[in-house]
């Protein structure tokens, strides 16, 4: 009986995940059943990170390049280069059988966030298992990031 109260107040949780499932705590990584997730391009993967961060919220192009290449001016260049990253993550996706997440807007794009499961949102949604997962970091390895995490800390 013990051991079964001990696992109420912190849930065994699998290690292995069926699906699509993107961790936001700690590095953000992305994996399939299991099995992380390749880009071709690190850019490909933190325009993905920046997509799940803003919850489903339509991100300009303007914004996504500023947040891709922080200082840097918004040019027909990087512009280009940013279509080019949107293509691959639709790939990406569509090769997972999830076509779909990705959305495509003139001027903006976005992420389906109920066609993916993901610790960040289990948190924003009060999940149990999700509020256990969390230890102050936050997609560590982007700088943009760190406005969440002191919204999360808040919390």
């Amino acid at each position: 009986v013990r051991r079964a109260l001990d696992q109420l107040r912190n849930p065994v949780v699998s290690s292995e995940r069926k699906g699509l499932y993107i961790q936001c705590f700690g590095n953000f990584e992305v994996f399939y059943d299991g099995v992380p997730v390749a880009f071709e391009r690190s850019h490909t993967k933190e325009l993905l990170a920046y997509l799940v961060d803003r919850r489903g919220a339509l991100v300009s192009t303007g914004e996504l390049v500023a947040v891709l290449w922080e200082d840097r001016p918004d040019t027909v260049s990087r512009r280009s280069q940013l279509r080019t990253f949107i293509s691959e993550l639709r790939r990406v996706f569509t090769g997972l059988g999830r076509p779909d997440a990705i959305v495509r807007q003139r001027g903006g794009v976005a992420v389906k966030i109920a066609l993916t499961e993901c610790d960040y949102y289990g948190f924003c949604a009060g999940l149990p298992e999700a509020l256990n997962l969390y230890r102050g970091e936050y997609m560590c390895q982007y700088s943009w990031a760190e406005n969440t995490t002191a919204l999360l800390d808040v919390n």
